[in-house]
């Protein structure tokens, strides 16, 4: 009985021998390195914002001379554009400047007031060597500031009323006289990849 048992470990010995050796033959082989590709991905990313505290900008008859030689009024750091790379900015109106509380006839054309922006001092950016176009409002989209390089810029933009608002040209849009006329539009200013 001995013998037999001193058999029966000594074929389990040899078993577990040859499949842990069958075992070890399947393995791979190990391997020393590996790869991986690291890529770094640029999207145009474009931004525009109207300082918050001008959000409303008033063009104001209130003089003689206002009547005489019409009105500009310049919105320091009015503008802030953000872009990734080369970009271009558009302006455009919701249409004619149309009276409050009027009846949607009495208007005084979009293009009556230009806009002009201006890069605020420590502005890199290059924006032309003429500086940047003074724009007739209108519906349609004006090209108003464009660079082929980005950044983080902030622009003056002036808003010019004296061309066609001087000479008395609206001395006939004030209609009530206890109260002040208002003719309004909307604004809107577009920045996209150039």
């Amino acid at each position: 009985m001995r013998t037999k048992n001193i058999l029966s470990i000594a074929a389990l010995i040899i078993c577990g021998l040859v499949c842990v050796n069958s075992v070890k033959a399947e393995v791979p082989p190990t391997q020393p390195s590996d790869q991986v590709t690291v890529n770094i991905k640029f999207k145009p990313v474009q931004s525009i914002v109207v300082n918050s505290g001008q959000k409303t900008v008033n063009l104001e008859y209130y003089t003689l001379q206002n009547y005489q030689e019409g009105v500009s009024v310049t919105m320091n750091d009015h503008l802030e554009v953000f872009s990734s790379g080369g970009f271009q900015v558009k302006v455009k109106t919701s249409g004619n400047f149309t009276r409050v509380g009027g009846t949607g006839t009495e208007t005084i054309p979009a293009s009556e007031v230009k806009v002009q922006a201006a890069p605020s001092n420590g502005n890199t950016g290059d924006f032309g060597s003429g500086g940047l176009p003074q724009v007739s409002l209108s519906s349609d989209e004006q090209p108003l500031i464009g660079a082929d390089t980005g950044g983080n810029f902030k622009f003056h933009v002036t808003y010019d009323n004296t061309a066609d608002g001087g000479n008395f040209a609206y001395l006939n849009k004030h209609v009530r006289p206890e109260e002040t006329s208002v003719y309004t539009a909307t604004v809107t200013y577009l920045i996209a990849a150039k």
